[in-house]
């Protein structure tokens, strides 16, 4: 037991395991956005802020569509991230500005859903992962000392 639990401490297992819960996260809201219900339900929660501008730029289909294109961006760098960090890089930047964008909408929203409070805990995991891709990026392009 003690051993598992060192080789477990000493391990990226829970790294692993949030980045797998963020690609999960990101893979089922990105596909949901292609989907008429994810259109129907976004409609009213987007009109009413700021965001509308991917609306006038895009239509409401459109706006959809764009933003499961970046949510999909986002869990696809992640997955090829496990890999290449650079590409995790990418992802991690992704996910955190996804989240602060969607909480920038908290002042205009008349209510407080999972829609929202997910996002807060996405900016933090996409925090430490992008932490952990850029220590494992530089590690492996920096000149040793």
């Amino acid at each position: 037991m003690k051993n598992a639990l060192h080789r477990f401490v000493h391990s990226d297992a829970d790294i692993a395991l949030l980045r797998l819960s963020v690609i999960f996260i990101f893979a089922l809201f990105g596909t949901f956005k292609w989907f008429e219900f994810e259109v129907n339900e976004l409609q009213p929660l987007i009109s009413a802020t700021w965001l509308n501008v991917l609306y006038t730029l895009f239509g409401v289909h459109g706006g959809s569509y764009f933003l499961g294109v970046v949510e999909t961006i986002a869990f696809l760098a992640l997955m090829v991230g496990f890999k290449k960090p650079v590409f995790g890089i990418v992802g991690d930047i992704i996910v955190i500005v996804t989240g602060i964008t969607t909480l920038s909408l908290l002042p205009q929203l008349t209510t407080l859903d999972g829609f929202i409070v997910k996002d807060v805990l996405l900016i933090g995991g996409g925090a430490v992962l992008l932490k952990f891709d850029l220590r494992r990026h530089w590690a492996r392009y920096s000149p040793a000392p």
